[in-house]
């Protein structure tokens, strides 16, 4: 959406977090509330605010990405309240990536929109040239505002399960009376607004007068629901039930059936992560953060312009996921054949260079050194600890060199793309269907054949899985396929949690690199032993959101 450019992008924001009456004059700008919904600007100024409060992964949560709380990858820097997710020290005194307060400003945003803007026809612009098309814009807002809302129930049922479920302006007071409510009745309303809103929707905004990448489409109400249909449909939430497998599988076959009408498409693996990603004809949804070298600043290999020392290398992916990514001839790694130990980067899936930077390769613009006391290496202060450093969406033509003229590019963070939608369907029809070659005459593609799909995309070319595999080698393949497909987009996390699987997430590995005469010696290690409770599979709900309102129940185990 549009930047916001004068001060009641700002009043909004704050008034509405806060539960005061709605649209008051303020003195931080003298618009009353008849000011307000009689502008079109500044109504359409209420949506971009609602837009304001879509979350993106990129180090948000205190200098981290949420994938250093799995297998995937470890944070550097000990003090940061990530490791609270992996330390034991996680409580609901103690918080982590706590949204609660942030999604329901969000959902209050929304609430406050559609109610107010009920109705409006902005008659001040009856007859000027532009009117049809200012209210195309304001007839389809609603519709992306209800999705936005959808969205931010779905972010927090999946972190604290059952919470109150709000559709009108409370408030202080009956906001902190409202009971939770079930997380089944809250996804019943997320699947029924998906469905509804889909069928106003746009395939595109290029016949409308803003014509902003970033906005709400057909497609991305079609993929919410994929999304929230897998969850539901997997063992946190659900006990294995066919139905609600298929379920899940028509959900994500609405965006497969329909791809070329809906202009979504496998393009090439690398165009989804530079400057201009939000492009690509994959991205379903992304969600722009502007101008910006901060991810860059943490996640450049130390020893790199001014990145030696300065600062910590934030993101450090563990063998573990490099392990994950096959070998070009679509067999696994394996540290006991001498010849794959030896030169580990060799012949491997071409997504694991797009990934991850390990030793030998050139990033961002030199061979990386990162044996132990080679430039990138370890004992540097803040070098890697495991051996690795990030890749995905870092953009190299960004230094800090002190002559560097190109400190900062556009970033997007990527909420839903084609590719997941592929990987949701084929995990629900082999789960459905105990069959990856099923298919029928309403789900005319079957699992193996989506995973393939991925699998094939022009820049990966990665052999075809075969067609003999049983339901469970099958589904084993396509967790893989999705955690080496998804990397660092925020899925891991999730999955590991929706699939009950973090006891297999204990040991985390890294992998020391020594020079050896011309060459070099690789060496997996352990590098820590995680301890894993059931509760964590949801969060705590903070002790102040429950002092606030005493109807708060509390996850179990908390």
């Amino acid at each position: 959406m549009k930047k916001i450019k004068i001060i009641i992008g700002y009043f909004l924001s704050t008034f509405l977090m806060t539960g005061c009456n709605f649209m008051d004059c303020d003195e931080a700008d003298n618009y009353s509330k008849e000011d307000v919904l009689a502008s079109y600007t500044r109504v359409e100024q209420l949506v971009t605010n609602v837009y304001g409060h879509l979350q993106h992964g990129f180090c948000n949560i205190d200098g981290a990405m949420q994938d250093a709380a799995t297998d995937d990858a470890v944070h550097i820097y000990e003090s940061s309240s990530i490791q609270y997710f992996v330390n034991g020290m996680w409580s609901p005194d103690l918080l982590v990536d706590d949204l609660w307060a942030k999604y329901y400003s969000g959902i209050r945003a929304a609430n406050l929109y559609l109610k107010e803007t009920e109705g409006l026809t902005f008659s001040e612009y009856e007859y000027g040239d532009n009117y049809e098309n200012i209210m195309k814009e304001f007839n389809n807002y609603k519709y992306e505002v209800r999705f936005l809302r959808a969205y931010f129930y779905f972010e927090l049922v999946k972190r604290y399960r059952n919470v109150p479920l709000v559709l009108g302006v409370l408030s202080q007071e009956e906001a902190n009376e409202m009971p939770s409510t079930s997380y089944e009745e809250i996804v019943k309303f997320i699947v029924d607004e998906c469905t509804d809103v889909a069928k106003y929707l746009p395939v595109s905004y290029s016949s409308f007068q803003s014509k902003e990448y970033g906005r709400i489409t057909k497609a991305a109400a079609l993929a919410l629901k994929s999304r929230v249909t897998l969850y539901m449909a997997s063992p946190l939430f659900s006990e294995d039930s066919d139905e609600k497998w298929k379920t899940a599988a028509k959900a994500a076959y609405e965006i497969i059936g329909s791809a070329s009408e809906l202009g979504c498409s496998l393009g090439k693996y690398a165009d989804l992560f530079g400057e201009t990603n939000n492009m690509a004809s994959e991205v379903i949804l992304a969600r722009s953060v502007g101008e910006t070298g901060d991810f860059e600043k943490l996640n450049f290999p130390v020893g790199i312009g001014g990145n030696r020392g300065t600062a910590p290398t934030s993101t450090c992916p563990t063998q573990n996921l490099v392990d994950a990514y096959e070998t070009a001839d679509g067999k696994p790694f394996d540290w006991n054949n001498p010849d794959m130990a030896k030169n580990p980067y060799a012949n491997r899936d071409k997504r694991l260079g797009m990934t991850i930077a390990y030793n030998g390769m050139v990033w961002p613009v030199k061979p990386l050194e990162i044996w132990e006391g080679g430039a990138n290496g370890l004992p540097i202060q803040y070098a890697t600890t495991t051996g690795y450093y990030l890749k995905k969406y870092l953009n190299n033509s960004i230094s800090f060199e002190s002559d560097s003229k190109v400190t900062k590019k556009y970033h997007n963070w990527i909420l839903f793309r084609y590719g997941e939608i592929l990987l949701n369907y084929a995990e629900a029809m082999v789960n459905a269907f105990n069959d990856p070659n099923y298919k029928n005459a309403e789900l005319k593609m079957s699992a193996l054949e989506a995973v393939n799909l991925v699998r094939d995309r022009s820049d990966v070319k990665m052999p075809l899985l075969p067609d003999n595999l049983n339901a469970d080698d099958f589904l084993k393949r396509v967790k893989n396929e999705r955690r080496v497909e998804l990397a660092f987009e925020g899925h891991r996390f999730w999955d590991l949690r929706r699939w009950k699987a973090l006891d297999e997430t204990t040991n985390i590995y890294g992998v020391k690199v020594e020079k050896s005469g011309e060459g070099f010696k690789y060496t997996k290690f352990l590098f820590a032993n995680r301890t894993i409770t059931d509760n964590l599979y949801f969060y705590p709900i903070s002790n102040l959101e429950r002092y606030k309102n005493l109807n708060l129940g509390q996850n179990p185990g908390w």
